[in-house]
């Protein structure tokens, strides 16, 4: 049997949308909000998004020892669950911390603007500036970012503002990662652009927040419901896809019951999409010997 190192390790700190849903019935889902870790065998640690869910990798991180962190965080966009965790993460507190923050320009109000006003005395006791950590920004423009055979690519996705996903590649594998789009009513021409940013990926991580019978509701909010996400992983003929940015009021039952009826109607049609419910602290195995 092979021994392989996968090519990615992607990890799960934090599954859901909206706001943080902590409590019993959200244990196995996860109520953090969005973030993801995607390791390759070699090369930077990058980290998408910062939601509640980068304070739980940081003291995954903490209690390995690992009190200074090195890495590349990629901000899809600035809504409240995707940056509010970060304040709270405990390597900001370590001078040997060096972090470098990707994200997307809202037309003149530059990335570390957005992303540190946050931290401003107004909301925050400690500013970004007081902090021991070297914090460096990056504007995230569509254009490729690679780093020790990571790559990382970006499209614009329907949320409003300007909002990315994002495919991180390494060693033959790819993950998606697209935690807030409306796939619903999408120009067939912007859609055609989405399928083949996702084409062929080893896992896509999509926006999921709605049933389908729920979208209709919901219309022009910038999410999508579970059916649609299945079809673009198809049309995009990905190997799994993982249903991300769950309802704040969904609950881990419903979660899986939607999951389920969902895997239901692939088996029917014979569909080889593999299909799961991202949950918090799930790791994923892509490329290498884990296929």
């Amino acid at each position: 049997m092979s021994t392989t190192e996968p090519a990615l390790r992607v990890t799960c700190w934090g599954t859901r949308g909206s706001i943080a849903t902590p409590g019993a019935a959200t244990l196995r889902y996860g109520g953090n909000t969005s973030c993801v870790e995607v390791r390759a065998a070699d090369g930077p640690r990058i980290i998408l998004d910062a939601g509640t869910g980068i304070r739980a990798l940081g003291r995954h991180l903490a209690h390995r020892g690992e009190d200074a962190l090195e890495a590349h965080l990629f901000i899809t966009h600035y809504h409240w669950d995707h940056i509010q965790g970060f304040p709270f993460l405990p390597q900001l507190h370590h001078p040997g911390t060096h972090l470098c923050i990707h994200g997307p320009r809202q037309g003149d109000v530059p990335v570390d603007r957005a992303f540190a006003g946050q931290m401003t005395p107004l909301y925050f006791p400690v500013p970004l500036s007081d902090v021991p950590a070297t914090v460096e920004f990056a504007a995230a423009d569509g254009a490729p970012w690679s780093e020790g055979g990571v790559e990382v690519t970006a499209f614009r996705v329907r949320h409003p503002g300007v909002t990315l996903g994002y495919r991180v590649s390494a060693g033959g594998a790819s993950v998606i990662y697209v935690p807030d789009d409306e796939l619903g009513d999408a120009d067939p021409r912007w859609y055609a652009g989405m399928v083949e940013f996702a084409r062929g990926a080893d896992l896509l991580v999509h926006d999921a927040m709605y049933t389908d019978a729920e979208y209709a509701r919901f219309r022009g909010w910038g999410h999508s419901g579970a059916g649609q996400a299945v079809r673009l992983a198809e049309d995009a003929g990905v190997r799994k896809l993982a249903l991300f940015h769950h309802a704040p009021d969904r609950t881990d039952d419903e979660v899986e019951r939607m999951a389920g009826e969902l895997r239901d109607e692939l088996q029917a049609r014979g569909s080889p999409l593999v299909l799961s419910a991202a949950a918090e602290g799930e790791e994923i195995a892509l490329g290498g010997s884990a296929g």
